[in-house]
């Protein structure tokens, strides 16, 4: 097996590992022990003893069903942030067979990166997704990532310069893509804390409005109106919001004329304003942890994401308002 190859092997399953390490374990077991694919390397053997496939097997049916319920998927997916990067670090480990003392390490540490990204994708995706509140969506994912990961490692096994290359590629999606699923996966964590504080605090969305960070107000000082009144303040994060990136946290700020975006980007405080005089839409939706604000102009359309008790804080007609004064 030529360097390429080997390395395809190696990538290839200790990523999609960090998807699904029980069915990689059980398919390249039953791969290996069948003589579905022949040419091997002698490492793959320990893959085909039968025990070790039972219990990849049990595990795999375990997860089968827990990963298909919103919820239990997540926590499954929580306890299995150490398991399935160092279940891909061994994967890879033991296709290396007699090498020094660094080449072991270096293999190990590329295992665990490889099935980390991987993991780490596949857990905010699936975070995404159970926002959503029919199941069918869920399980719908679920049952595409089973059948990727008996595909890819069968692809691993049976064409591992393939999968080098198909490696590669995911690898740098992950890296375009990461950035957006953690700034989603920390607006949904910090939206989850929020509605468990305000179960137990009364007013908690009133005690956080008309508060912004010291900087921003200064900032927002020069943007504004010297006869501008501020009427709501409250932390937001960004839907659709032209030039500011998806989920980003911001504060939108509604004053007696306008609709305020302030937001940083490359560490500089940045704003984006649309005047009252020019909203023709306005329309604001309930969530089970995030309530969405529809804000659109002539010109362009904002969806902002805020936590759900701020929705009843909220001025309810900023049209009607507006064409009132």
């Amino acid at each position: 097996m030529d360097a390429i190859a080997h390395l395809g092997s190696i990538l290839g399953l200790s990523f999609i590992s960090g998807i699904n390490l029980y069915a990689t374990v059980a398919m390249t077991g039953i791969c290996v022990r069948t003589g579905l694919i022949t040419g091997l390397p002698p490492e793959f053997q320990v893959f085909a003893n039968e025990a070790v496939i039972f219990v990849a097997l049990l595990l795999y049916a375990v997860e089968f069903f827990m990963d298909k319920i919103q919820g239990l998927d997540t926590l499954w997916d929580s306890l299995h942030t150490v398991i399935r990067p160092l279940g891909g670090a061994f994967i890879a480990l033991m296709q290396v067979g007699e090498a020094s003392a660094a080449v072991e390490v270096i293999v190990f540490l590329v295992g665990a990166s490889m099935a980390s990204a991987a993991h780490a994708t596949k857990a905010g995706t699936r975070l995404v997704v159970n926002t959503s509140p029919e199941p069918v969506s869920n399980i719908l994912v679920s049952i595409g990532e089973d059948i990727g990961v008996i595909g890819f490692s069968y692809l691993a096994l049976a064409y591992p310069k393939l999968t080098f290359f198909l490696t590669i590629i995911f690898l740098v999606l992950i890296i375009i893509f990461l950035p957006i699923l953690f700034r989603t996966f920390r607006m949904l964590l910090g939206s989850f804390f929020f509605r468990i504080k305000a179960f137990f605090i009364r007013d908690i969305s009133k005690s956080r409005l008309l508060s912004i960070p010291l900087f921003m107000d200064t900032f927002f000082d020069d943007q504004k109106e010297k006869d501008e009144e501020i009427i709501w303040t409250g932390k937001a994060y960004a839907g659709r919001v032209p030039s500011v990136r998806r989920s980003a946290g911001i504060y939108l700020i509604i004053t007696s004329k306008a609709v305020y975006c302030l937001y940083r980007r490359w560490f500089r405080t940045r704003v984006k304003r649309q005047a009252r005089s020019e909203i023709q839409k306005y329309n604001l939706y309930p969530g089970r942890l995030l309530a969405k604000c529809l804000i659109t102009t002539s010109m362009e359309t904002w969806t902002v994401l805020l936590y759900q008790p701020f929705i009843d804080t909220l001025p309810q007609d900023l049209v009607s308002v507006n064409d009132s004064e």
